[in-house]
């Protein structure tokens, strides 16, 4: 049995369920892979530092024996499920209690140090508990939830009926990663649950999709296993036809057009096949078709902004497949790009080792490109428009080059579902990534198109007076909310942010990320909320109500934004959504109105009405899709 001394290494292989268990590859056998696990000591359970995994029965709440990954030190980890020890009978290994235990512990371990290798810090969790607590025997149903009530997250499982096998989603690489990926980001953005725009609560759930789909290429040679039949080679059937296209550009649309369909298929691209298969697909299409009937498989979504005028897509999951499908697709595009310079074999093959490779790194770069930007997105009122403004500016400040197009690709997909970047609500003090300060209007607002309150202008501050350092302590401005929010009030006009509007400073962190050409970009970044709470009859010029909306309840509404300090404190990147955006705020009030999303008390825009603790539950049960 290999054993692996925690204290001699920084990671430590565990062997996972890489796929559902129900995907096969060539041989007909599942797919593990061996995932690469921070090293630390290791508590039955498991327990590390950031993760629990208590197996308890479901309606008793009793605890199983907690599962030793350690023969007595917990410096020295075995691997008892690692190649040619596990049983040969994968549904030996799905019964297995303790295999149960290491694989979403692994999974989850990894999903998280994705996130702190890209960022470049710790993430805290909502409860600001040390560790997340992970039950995988908590519901008997084909689902899993993060709740914040219970700091933990819950995975459903089901028994064997009917000839299926038993189902459990703490099996799932894509059900642990996703739920884990919500627990992260709530973490990082707490108020994205709060009542707003549907962008918001559709992006907790298209990171937590994209973040399962495109860290599986991360692991070692599952994509090469998916692509390959056994023989070594791929082929791309319509390739023949299209080299024989006499019109040679027809021909090329015909070569890239095919070759994309047959990537799009693989379950690579798809959601949580075995729950998929478990499901009766409903009205609003909860299962995808195929060989594996997935969840969901959102790659495959028409292109076109006609979704902006459905009802069904202001349920998150169903908006959540728009900025999915985006991401997939770009990353499909940038795959078939990427292997056309391949040599095509005589029998009219590709190598599949190669394929996989360029895929591996194709998936590998614009899933650091969304973590990146995670810190620029603006702390409240997310919209889809402000992801894709984050992901180009982070990617612009740490990667001058982008060799193979991804920016451009990336702005082109989104154009094609009607998203495109504001211009411009991120002002870049260096002047590289957006226009500079003195380039804007004198109130210091640089959005373009979009209507704001004429709200009087503060008379104690002056626009263009330039930044001023005078009075602060830079070294506390790396970690203090207090001198962060002296810097914001010293050049409130600068900035245009208007202090006379309740402004808190929310946190202030350190950040230390990586370029893919080795620059090292070290960062302090500061998240500012403003708040304004009043009667409808007291609201700012041109924020209206809904026709409807009662008179006599409290509204509130939000703007923020985050502030980037580079290493020296010096002011570097404001990203902000004004509170005073007099559209965005008529379409919140209306959105929350037609929802009847509005408190206990009967108010608009400061919560729901069902807590904070039970909303990712709720999420997860209001809707057809059901699931994740």
């Amino acid at each position: 049995m290999p054993e692996r001394n925690l204290l001699l290494q920084d990671t430590v292989s565990m062997t996972v369920f890489a796929q559902d268990p129900i995907v096969m590859d060539a041989s007909k056998g599942p797919i593990f892979a061996e995932i690469a696990v921070p090293a630390e000591r290791l508590q039955r359970g498991p327990r590390g530092h950031r993760f629990h995994v208590v197996d308890i029965a479901v309606g008793t709440n009793a605890a199983a024996e907690p599962v030793a990954l350690t023969d007595g030190d917990p410096w020295v980890y075995h691997d008892r499920w690692t190649d040619g020890l596990r049983p040969k009978d994968p549904a030996e290994l799905v019964d297995n209690a303790g295999f149960r235990a290491q694989n979403v512990f692994a999974v989850a371990s990894h999903t998280l140090a994705l996130f702190e290798q890209h960022l470049g810090r710790p993430i805290p969790w909502y409860s600001r508990f040390p560790q997340l607590y992970l039950i995988p025997k908590a519901r008997v149903e084909a689902n899993a939830f993060y709740s914040r009530e219970h700091n933990a997250v819950l995975f459903g499982w089901l028994p064997a009926a009917a000839g299926l096998p038993s189902l459990y989603t703490a099996l799932s690489y894509d059900v642990i990663a996703h739920e884990v990926t919500h627990a992260i980001l709530d973490g990082l953005r707490p108020r994205y649950t709060e009542p707003g725009l549907p962008d918001q609560l559709a992006f907790h759930e298209a990171l937590a999709d994209l973040v399962a789909l495109l860290s599986v290429f991360s692991m070692p040679h599952v994509a090469e296993r998916l692509l390959d039949d056994g023989s070594g080679r791929i082929q791309f059937e319509t390739d023949i036809e299209a080299m024989a296209n006499p019109n040679q550009q027809e021909g090329q649309r015909q070569f890239t057009e095919g070759r994309a369909t047959k990537l799009k298929s693989l379950p690579l691209t798809s959601l949580a096949e075995q729950i998929g298969g478990r499901r009766v697909p409903g009205p609003a299409g909860s299962t995808v078709g195929g060989r594996y009937p997935a969840l969901r498989r959102s790659v495959d979504l028409p292109a076109t902004p006609a979704w902006r005028k459905d009802p069904a897509y202001d349920e998150p999951h169903r908006r959540a497949e728009v900025l999915v499908a985006a991401v997939m697709q770009t990353m499909v595009s940038i795959w078939v790009g990427r292997i056309d310079q391949l040599r095509i074999g005589d029998d009219n093959t590709l190598d599949v080792l190669r394929v996989a490779e360029e895929g591996v790194k194709s998936a590998q770069h614009l899933l650091a490109m969304l973590l990146r930007a995670l810190d620029y997105l603006p702390p409240v009122e997310l919209e889809f428009e402000d992801v894709l403004d984050s992901v180009l500016t982070a990617d612009r400040r740490l990667a001058s080059e982008d060799e193979h197009g991804y920016r451009d690709a990336l702005i082109a997909a989104f154009k094609s579902f009607g998203i495109e970047a504001p211009e411009h609500n991120l002002v870049d003090q260096d002047g590289v990534v957006a226009p500079r300060p003195d380039a804007a209007s004198s109130n210091g607002n640089a959005t373009v198109g979009r209507q704001r309150a004429p709200y009087p202008a503060d008379p104690d501050t002056k626009a263009k007076v330039g930044i001023r350092y005078e009075h602060l302590n830079l070294g506390a401005l790396r970690t203090s909310p207090e001198e962060v929010y002296e810097f914001i009030w010293n050049n409130a006009g600068a900035l245009g942010i208007d202090v006379r509007l309740t402004t808190r400073v929310e946190r202030v962190l350190a950040s230390t990320r990586v370029g893919p050409d080795g620059l090292i970009l070290n960062e302090v970044i500061a998240d500012y909320v403003q708040m304004l709470h009043a009667m409808p009859g007291n609201l700012p010029d041109g924020v209206e109500l809904p026709d409807g909306m009662p008179t006599d309840q409290p509204v509130e509404l939000l703007g923020g934004g985050v502030l980037v300090f580079d290493q020296f404190g010096r002011f570097r990147l404001h990203q902000r959504k004004p509170i005073l955006d007099v559209d965005r705020q008529n379409h919140r009030l209306k959105y929350l109105f037609d929802h009847n999303l509005r408190d206990r008390s009967g108010g608009f825009g400061t919560s729901d009405g069902r807590g904070d603790k039970l909303r990712f539950a709720m999420l997860h049960q209001d809707t057809d899709l059901d699931v994740l």
